[in-house]
């Protein structure tokens, strides 16, 4: 579970909690609330779920050789041929990670958003300069 997530957490959890207020102030109907906490809360145990299953993977590692390739090291497995697929973005202090594994012939991809409160910043630093040399990596 990263920052990012964390954040899309608590602001779920903040409209819910908004709305049902605003529902209530507006002399709203006792059936209003309760749907709009039912909204709200499913919306977050949507979410909650999609952070359990996230956590039971094993560990990802992504390592940038240099003649410019990408590999995906995941515990367990062998490593991962990968290239950066149209959604890699470098956002501000950021970085979202759009990767296509090669060897995959259905073409999984994995998906990050990385922040600093994930990984160190000189992590991100180093992916503001491998990553535009290793493909397309538009800037934001």
């Amino acid at each position: 579970m990263t920052a990012a997530d964390l954040a899309a957490g608590a602001l779920v959890s903040l409209a819910t909690a908004f709305l049902a207020w605003a529902v209530v102030r507006s002399d709203g109907s006792t059936t209003a609330v309760l749907l709009s906490l039912l909204a709200g809360g499913s919306i977050l145990a949507a979410q909650a779920r999609s952070w359990i299953g996230s956590a039971r993977q094993p560990g990802r590692r992504l390592v940038a050789c240099a003649d410019g390739s990408l590999w995906l090291h995941t515990a367990g497995q062998v490593p991962c041929r990968s290239t950066l697929g149209v959604g890699t973005r470098l956002l501000g202090p950021s970085v979202f990670l759009d990767l296509v594994v090669d060897s995959n012939p259905a073409g999984e991809r994995f998906r990050t958003w990385l922040t600093p409160f994930d990984v160190p910043s000189v992590a991100i630093r180093r992916c503001s300069v491998i990553l535009p040399r290793c493909g397309r990596a538009a800037r934001q």
